[in-house]
Order: structure tokens, then C-alpha cells, then sequence
């Protein structure tokens, strides 16, 4: 009878083990994924389309005319009631699963130029090639507040390099909560 229960009992624990582990299983590597993202009491909505500039769109522009451009939009939004600080990360990224971008170059920095603004007005600009570790902006935000950037990056109307053929610049940007 004892044989019977630590049978019976050893079954239940190992059903639950099996479930647990394959709702953790499901959880972390089929459940869809959106791509609004909250880290700790931030929410970062990023536009998926837009930060990629090829061929088609390397025309040396001007500050001024660069503003009419298409702009890679993304929001961040402070869930929490407490202000918190965070950094606006931009990275070169390669885009190696589309065979129209395999044979081509990433354009380098020093022939690019950024405006970034947030809520509409231009905070920043210059060469991308001058951002120190990759952190376009660094900003306080308090409780309840949504901050919404507009980011576009164009070829400096000053750039010497003027070999754009079969080349084309990709970007991804993130945001990161500073640690205090």
C-alpha cells in the first residue's frame, strides 16, 4: 500500500514538472512577443520600419532639408509614478537574411549626419561618427510621461566620401534604464 501512494505520489510530481517546464518552455520561446518592451517601470514602443538607408535615399542633404525626411519613430514611456533616467543606444546592425543587402557595404559613420527630436522639437544633431558609446541621448523622465523621438539620418552634405554604390546603412536603437 505504501509502494502504491509513493507511486501515485511520484507520478503527480513528475506531471507537474513536465507541465511547469513546458509552460516555461512555451513562455519563453514561442509566446508572441510585440515589440513594445518594458523594462523595470519603462515602456519602449519602436517603429519597425524605417532604419534602414540605402541607395535610393543617398542624397547629400542640409539640416533644414534632412527635417522633410521620413524620421524612425519611437516612444518611451515612464510607467511607474517615480522619475527614473535612461539612455536612447544606437547600433550599426548588418541585415544578413535579406539577399538584396548580402552583397553590399555598410556605410561608414563619417559620411552620415543625425537629427533627433523629442516631442517634436530637434534636440541634437550632427555627425553620427561623433556619438561617444553609441548613446544618442541620456534624459530624466518623470512618472506617467510619455517622451516621443523622432530619429532620421541622412548623408552630410559635406561628406568626402561619395562612393555610395552597392552600399546601405542599418541601425537598430535601444533604450537602457541607468542604474542608480
Amino acid at each position: 500500500m505504501k509502494k502504491l501512494i509513493l507511486l501515485i505520489l511520484a507520478g503527480i510530481a513528475l506531471f507537474a514538472f513536465i507541465f511547469s517546464t513546458s509552460v516555461l518552455w512555451y513562455n519563453f520561446f514561442y509566446n508572441d512577443v510585440s515589440s513594445t518592451n518594458t523594462v523595470s517601470s519603462l515602456e519602449i514602443r519602436l517603429d519597425n520600419q524605417n532604419n534602414t538607408i540605402n541607395e535610393d535615399g543617398l542624397i547629400p542633404l542640409d539640416d533644414e532639408t534632412a527635417k522633410n525626411l521620413k524620421p524612425y519613430s519611437f516612444e518611451v514611456k515612464n510607467t511607474n509614478s517615480v522619475a527614473t533616467t535612461y539612455n536612447v543606444i544606437i547600433e550599426d546592425a548588418m541585415i544578413s537574411d535579406d539577399a538584396s543587402y548580402s552583397s553590399k557595404e555598410l556605410l561608414s559613420r563619417d559620411q552620415l549626419n543625425y537629427q533627433l527630436s523629442l516631442n517634436g522639437k530637434v534636440i541634437k544633431t550632427g555627425k553620427l561618427s561623433d556619438i561617444d558609446n553609441n548613446i544618442l541621448d541620456t534624459r530624466n523622465i518623470s512618472g506617467n510621461v510619455i517622451n516621443n523621438y523622432e530619429l532620421r539620418i541622412y548623408v552630410s552634405e559635406d561628406a568626402v566620401n561619395t562612393d555610395w554604390q552597392n552600399k546601405y546603412y542599418h541601425f537598430n536603437v535601444n533604450v537602457q534604464m541607468e542604474v542608480e
